[in-house]
């Protein structure tokens, strides 16, 4: 199945390069399994707190008791949408208001581990900090691809997949709500900016858990009741089938690695009948002395 087009997704062109700096036995089980890792999303947020929640505030709508402590831009929104019955006060169109953005805020919450990424770095050269971070401690190889061969290679798969650049946004600016579920995900605070990260994305929407099932909504403290868990073992993440030779078009050894690495991983290369050449890092090398 082709990569899915979706406004939350900014695709990188194609002639965009797109590294994966990753260590040796990742790039083994990559070349051997010939399938390709999605991380839970869940996974990820255990080194980013904020992953899948951009926002300063988790739950920023509760920051507000009535309609009068809202902000006038906001409060104005609010009546306008939640306030056009007849029957309806202000005060009750903050309410279901309210109500919404705290099933759209459990929702996300327990949603999260419903999403599964693959992770590249954009970028027309190499990087000596993605080398350091996550391809150390220097044994460590860089899958280059591009948008163009990451869709073809995974085109036997029949999940729906989705493909596009991080964006990048101040930490500290409150938002209420967003446009849509994925732009939680595609938003990372700007202290994440040197990533210039592509994000591979699949959204597994046949087993969703429902925090909500009885939807026993509280007014004297205007929470939900009865919120449950998610009793399941979390999935660590879903492998795709993957043809190798399409989606890399070249492999960089680190520039920390031993220098017997680029003769070791081309007779890997050879014996699983790979084409894609191979090359060491020269990000270190001692400069020319001109005589």
């Amino acid at each position: 199945m082709p990569i899915t087009e979706h406004p939350s997704f900014h695709r990188p062109t194609v002639s965009t390069p797109l590294w994966r700096y990753t260590d040796l036995s990742k790039f083994v089980d990559l070349i051997t399994s010939r399938r390709l890792w999605l991380t839970n999303a869940e996974i990820l947020a255990s080194d980013d707190p904020y992953e899948g929640w951009p926002g300063p505030i988790r739950f920023p709508h509760r920051a507000w008791k009535s309609i009068e402590e809202v902000p006038e831009i906001l409060r104005v929104q609010i009546l306008d949408i939640y306030g056009r019955s007849e029957s309806s006060t202000p005060q009750s169109a903050f309410v279901s208001w309210v109500m919404l953005e705290e099933q759209a805020c459990l929702f996300t919450q327990f949603g999260r581990r419903n999403y599964y990424m693959n992770c590249w770095h954009a970028a027309s050269h190499e990087s000596i900090a993605m080398w350091k971070i996550y391809a150390s401690p220097g044994a460590g190889v860089a899958i280059v691809s591009n948008g163009a061969r990451l869709e073809t290679a995974l085109a036997s798969n029949s999940q729906r997949l989705y493909l596009g650049a991080v964006r990048y946004e101040d930490p500290n600016v409150l938002q209420i709500g967003t446009s849509n579920a994925f732009d939680t995900l595609m938003v990372k605070r700007t202290s994440y900016s040197y990533e210039q990260e592509v994000r591979l994305v699949y959204w597994d929407i046949e087993d969703i858990h429902d925090p909500l099932p009885d939807f026993s909504w509280n007014e004297e403290i205007m929470r939900f009741d009865n919120i449950v868990e998610d009793p399941r073992a979390l999935k660590p993440g879903l492998s795709l089938e993957c043809d190798i030779d399409i989606l890399i078009e070249r492999v960089v050894i680190s520039p920390f690695a031993p220098l017997w690495y680029l003769e070791m991983i081309e007779r890997l290369k050879k014996q699983l009948g790979f084409q894609f050449p191979v090359a060491a890092s020269k990000l270190l090398e001692i400069p020319p002395v001109i005589p």
